[in-house]
């Protein structure tokens, strides 16, 4: 009896624990992953998606789990309002959510272990990794989906769909303010006084008046400070309206979030051919995980008519 009561409380605490209490451990232990997580390097761009390749500050560590909570307590306390028929109290839903998070801590914990993959090319680790967390991710389904029922008080299959539909749009929505939002965490602000592109409303080199080795460079170098308008200010007409200096800095922020921090280019590195009626400029980028090439794509005129971050295995 005492073994079958151990595992259902791992399983359920919400009936003992629950209202300030269960937020105030939640709060706690999210204080203890931020910073285990600041020193394995573990992050959580919300709660399916563990990123073990992140170099960041423990504020950063700390605001992206503080997001997800936030908005995982708004989308079930809303789903709660809309289908349950009881009266709910908005601090029961916060603390059961907040302590359904815990398994966060052990994410962090199991990344002290030499179980991490190096890469998105480690298979051997990476399939280790993945059999380790794909447990506890189903532990922290399962207590969230408790974490929603106690407080909400909802059962059967108003409670399933409900609280699927409440966890993607969770899982959704603290994706994009994280990247959107905090993305300034995982990229360089641009160097005061330095040249930025025109949307900013300040000088800009003339493109036409360099050659796509110089356009290269800068756009290189503009990545280096995080200076997306800058970029943008050498796109053809296609390319301007298919993506901002708000969408290149989403992929900027995406592909840091996959291969690690930003270490440095490697313009000595930079080669140039001819593929079908494009210059085609490509320029290693080394990250703290991986390697990515910067593919730039110039049309007749000089202008950028593509831009790629392409694997290197």
């Amino acid at each position: 009896m005492k073994s079958k009561s151990f595992w259902g409380f791992l399983i359920n605490p919400f009936t003992r624990i629950a209202g300030w209490p269960a937020l105030l451990i939640g709060l706690a232990v999210m204080a203890l992953t931020a910073v285990a997580g600041k020193i394995t390097g573990v992050a959580f761009v919300g709660a399916l998606n563990v990123n073990p390749w992140i170099e960041s500050g423990f504020g950063a560590h700390f605001a992206m789990q503080a997001v997800y909570l936030l908005l995982l307590f708004l989308t079930m306390w809303l789903a709660g309002v809309c289908f349950s028929k009881s009266r709910l109290r908005a601090i029961d839903v916060a603390g059961t959510m907040a302590l359904s998070l815990a398994p966060m801590l052990l994410f962090t914990v199991i990344c002290f272990l030499p179980v991490v993959p190096a890469s998105l090319y480690d298979m051997p680790r990476m399939i280790i990794f993945l059999l380790i967390c794909i447990p506890i991710i189903i532990w922290m389904i399962a207590l969230m989906y408790n974490a929603y029922t106690v407080s909400c008080h909802l059962k059967g299959a108003r409670a399933v769909v409900s609280f699927i539909g409440a966890l993607l749009v969770a899982e959704t929505a603290s994706k994009l303010v994280i990247i959107f939002l905090l993305g300034s965490f995982f990229i360089n602000t641009p160097a005061s006084g330095a040249p930025r592109g025109d949307s900013a409303g300040n000088t800009v080199v003339v493109a036409d008046s360099l050659s796509i080795r110089q356009k290269t460079e800068n756009v290189v170098k503009a990545f280096e400070r995080g200076d997306f308008d800058a970029i943008t200010v050498y796109f053809d007409a296609t390319m301007k309206k298919g993506l901002s200096s708000g969408g290149l800095k989403l992929a900027w922020t995406q592909t840091s979030l996959t291969c690690g921090k930003f270490e440095k280019a490697d313009l000595e590195g930079l080669t140039e051919k001819r593929i079908n009626q494009y210059d085609v400029m490509e320029v290693p980028f080394l990250f703290r995980k991986g390697k990515r090439n910067l593919r730039l794509a110039f049309n007749d005129k000089g202008e950028i008519s593509g831009l790629f971050f392409l694997p290197v295995n």
